[in-house]
């Protein structure tokens, strides 16, 4: 946790899941991918459907983990995994 010259307090975290590795920083309101390197044989994406909410995907068949950053008046994530 940081705190800006204007005040705004800044989250910024590193995840490492099974797939690879995602940083993420989160503001009030707003949730940003700065890095994802996917580990060899998964694929990477990202979905943003609004500025305070990311997923982050970590994918090879039948297989996946995934990182959902939310801003919820506070940084909230969780870690999923799905398959085997």
């Amino acid at each position: 946790m940081t705190t800006g010259a204007d005040g705004e307090t800044t989250y910024t975290r590193s995840f490492r899941v099974g797939g690879g590795q995602a940083v993420i920083r989160m503001t009030p309101g707003r949730v940003q991918l700065l890095t994802a390197t996917p580990n060899p044989g998964y694929a990477v994406d990202a979905v943003q459907n609004e500025p305070g909410n990311l997923a982050v995907q970590f994918t090879e068949p039948n297989h996946y983990f995934v990182i959902h950053a939310v801003w919820q008046g506070k940084p909230v994530a969780q870690v999923s995994e799905v398959g085997a």
